[in-house]
């Protein structure tokens, strides 16, 4: 039964029903205390198809305001909750670039973005706390006593939502046994923050994924009564862990809760999970912690070898006989390395590296064997979950209607039959599995009839008539685990005619440069650039060089970054914080810039040169001693009340921002011009934020700018969203803004912001082809999307012409 908080009844014209809690009682809001801020509208009560609801309006039309929010008083506990659910319609999404719902906690927030999957129908929306980030110092997910309601201007237009029932979730599946326990204490340190947060929320991703019904803990928020409703606790990597929480987990084993830990283990916990060791093991050669290997039947439902290239791992042993090895790490060989990889008692569970992304579909069954090992109870739910997840590519569609959709494209029927026939055949075992309560077979049966399926829908699909299909690759060295020549052969066999490889940043590059210094690793193996280049020409694949501008790197040498800071080159914030980016108001930075550019255009035949981080950080930058001064000589007079002077609410704040774009948009036009003096025919483009509007303010991007005075050829706004609906808005708004420059959009598969397969890439290919653009860019080329999503595209969607049978 789910468990509404609030729930849009009418009590009368204008009261509402909400609901601080299953125990507690009705307490009846008036639409009054529903506060809308500065410049938006006050709500008000309708009726949408046949549903009662809220109508929140948005007056962006001939106003200037950035969103339409709107508060309302509510007091919850979402400690052992994983997340709010909310009903929500929306006749038209065009005006608004996106949704943000606020959840205030003391002196801060949670923040979670959202967008409706569909226009014109009801759709659930899902708010899960591994998805929030904190803004100021919330108090606990326990203290929420406001919600933010938020839409944010995408168009000069009025608009309108609707909001119905929200609620906590105690899905299908019951309320959830198994946290996450994320390392809060450890977030407090910057040096381990980013490390923490990806961990924990990837681990909570990755099992909700998996079918795992579970929540996020904060380990502050440890104690015996939020602890009670859970089976499992999760340690996804918990640096530094306090005494306090360490003495927590241990009451929370002896009152018969089950431990799961990964990597980093407190010396207080290892007792408990019979270890003992934990040195920490860089490896010798590369490779040589690259899969993770099961003993026969050690852990019944996991893959007898697991993909993992771990760089170091914790080297535990066994401290009792209570405690044997499950699984030990081998060499990209093969080989055994005589550590272990996974570790186990009765009720706990280690392994000694943190839980990484490759080889997902193996990783995610060890994941499930793990979760049922030391929380049985969960088995038939995760059987269930495998199950009803089949054909989860495919929203509002059943198993049967997908397949009728492929049988409908009569064409490719003989070559979809097998895949057909396959798929049912796994579903149909799937479903005698959970009958005969086999939990731990369904999810590999599950996962065959999901992939069978899905080939057989890539199959039919026609060819896309974009002739510009590209790929984003990060790493300058290519997909880890083959050559470039291999990498570039894969795209050309699979129909795709380009590659945006990452070969310079602001502090570094990784071909035999003379501008920048370096990199140490280039220098070992080799002129990258040369090396692409030359697949590139092998197989007629274009290559455009990718440029990060101003971001000095991860591989930047110690002694350039130094040099930078001492001549004054570094960006700050306004507390005067150093950020390593290169000031873009500095003259030798803006040169270096173009220098930089312009050297791989004179030494490199290569189809074109591609903007990155052609921006500012954040609206937060950079406000560094040379900005003030350069600032001032073109204002010509002095900032007295700095920066206050220059920020959002400032009285220079136009100008200042003016001064911010002109900054960036000097080093683009003149590597425009010039790289085309250089090498006649090179083509100019830029990955751009998505909404122009507003982020030529807060980053100081006038991508619309450089379109209309010619300065590219083709633009890539990063339209990085699993939701087709604000994907189609985003493209075609960004069609307007480009005028005649094709928008070549960019489809976020593995983005930070969002990970989906190939049938949502088929989707937004055939979104951006119905609006003509011409061309897409996939975000990333690497070894996952390189072994699966690469040939699933090949199949159909971007199947080279001399492949087509007639």
């Amino acid at each position: 039964m789910k468990k509404y908080f609030w729930r849009n009844v009418f009590f009368s014209s204008v009261v509402f029903a909400l609901f601080a809690g299953a125990a507690e009682p009705c307490v009846r809001v008036a639409q009054a205390q529903w506060e809308p801020m500065k410049g938006t509208a006050a709500v008000a009560p309708a009726t949408v198809a046949g549903r009662p609801a809220l109508r929140l309006p948005c007056t962006f039309a001939g106003t200037s305001i950035e969103r339409a929010s709107w508060d309302v008083p509510a007091k919850l506990d979402l400690s052992t909750e994983t997340g709010l659910r909310f009903d929500m319609f929306c006749r038209d999404t065009a005006p608004i670039a996106h949704f943000s719902l606020y959840l205030r906690s003391g002196a801060g927030w949670y923040h979670v973005n959202f967008f409706p999957e569909f226009t014109n129908a009801w759709c659930s929306i899902a708010i899960n706390k591994e998805e929030a980030r904190a803004e100021g110092t919330p108090a606990g997910w326990d203290k929420i006593d406001l919600l933010r309601f938020s839409a944010w201007r995408g168009k000069d237009t009025d608009a309108e939502f609707f909001l119905g029932d929200i609620f906590t979730a105690e899905e299908a599946g019951g309320k959830p046994l198994v946290a996450v326990v994320r390392a809060d204490s450890a977030i407090q340190r910057s040096d381990e923050s980013k490390s923490v947060q990806q961990f924990a929320d990837g681990m909570a991703k990755e099992l909700r994924a998996a079918g795992v019904n579970c929540t996020l803990l904060g380990d502050g928020e440890l104690n015996a009564k939020t602890l009670a409703p859970f089976q499992l606790l999760v340690l996804p990597y918990n640096p530094g862990m306090p005494d306090a929480v360490a003495d927590e987990i241990v009451q929370f084993a002896e009152r018969g809760g089950k431990v799961l830990a990964f990597y980093n283990v407190s010396s207080k916990l290892q007792s408990l999970l019979g270890i003992k060791g934990g040195q920490h093991v860089k490896e010798t050669k590369p490779g040589l912690f690259s899969t993770i290997a099961f003993a026969g039947g050690a852990l019944p439902g996991a893959p007898e070898n697991v993909g993992q290239k771990s760089w170091n791992i914790s080297a535990f042993k066994p401290a009792t006989d209570a405690c044997r090895i499950l699984a030990d790490w081998r060499d990209e060989a093969g080989q055994p390395t005589g550590y272990a990889a996974v570790l186990g008692t009765s009720n706990t569970l280690v392994m000694t590296h943190v839980l990484l992304t490759d080889d997902p579909a193996n990783k995610r069954r060890m994941l499930l064997a793990m979760v049922t090992r030391l929380a049985p109870e969960t088995g038939g739910r995760l059987a269930a979950a495998a199950l009803a997840g089949i054909g989860k590519d495919f929203p509002r569609k059943s198993f049967e209607e997908v397949i009728g959709e492929i049988q409908k494209l009569g064409s490719a029927e003989q070559r979809t039959a097998p895949a057909v026939a396959a798929a049912r055949a796994a579903r149909d075992a799937a479903e005698q599995a959970l009958k005969g309560t086999r939990f731990l077979d369904v999810p590999e049966l599950a996962a065959t009839a999901d992939k069978r399926l899905l080939e057989a829908w890539c199959t039919v699909q026609p060819q896309t008539p974009a002739r510009f299909r590209a790929f984003w690759c990060h790493d300058a060295f290519g997909v880890a685990g083959i050559t470039w020549d291999e990498a570039i052969r894969r795209l050309a066999a699979n129909g795709f005619t380009a590659i945006f490889p990452n070969m310079l940043w602001g502090g570094v590059a990784f071909f035999d440069s003379k501008v920048l210094p370096v990199a140490t690793k280039a220098k070992e193996q080799g002129d990258q650039i040369a090396a692409c280049l030359a697949a590139c020409q092998k197989y007629g694949v274009q290559i455009h060089v990718w440029k990060v501008n101003w971001n000095l790197g991860h591989a930047v040498p110690d002694e350039f970054v130094e040099k930078m800071r001492k001549e004054k080159r570094l960006q700050a914030g306004p507390d005067g914080a150093e950020e390593k980016w290169l000031c873009p108001s500095h003259p030798a930075n803006q040169q270096l810039e173009i220098s930089a550019m312009l050297e791989v255009a004179r030494n490199y035949p290569v189809d074109g040169i591609h903007f990155d981080y052609i921006r500012y950080p954040d609206n937060q930058h950079c406000f560094c001693a040379g900005c003030r001064e350069r600032f001032e000589q073109v204002l010509g007079a002095q900032v007295t009340n700095w920066p206050a002077d220059v920020r959002a609410e400032g009285k220079l704040a136009k100008r200042w921002q003016d001064w911010r774009r002109s900054n960036i948009t000097t080093v683009v036009k003149a590597v425009s011009e010039q790289a085309r003096a250089i090498r006649p025919g090179i083509k100019l483009s830029a990955a751009v934020f998505r909404n122009w509007g507003t982020d030529r303010d807060s980053v100081g991007q006038d991508w619309k700018l450089w379109c209309d005075n010619g300065w590219l050829d083709f633009v890539c706004p990063m339209d990085y969203t699993p939701n087709n609906q604000r994907f189609e808005g985003m493209v075609a708004q960004q069609i307007e803004w480009a005028g005649r420059v094709p928008v070549y959009p960019g489809i976020g598969v593995s983005a930070s912001s969002s990970h989906f397969g190939a049938a949502r890439t088929i989707e937004q290919i055939g979104i951006a082809c119905r609006h003509h653009t011409g061309g897409f860019i996939i975000f990333n080329y690497g070894p996952k999307e390189s072994a699966e999503l690469l040939p699933q595209l090949g199949l159909g969607i971007t199947r080279p012409e001399a492949q087509r049978k007639p």
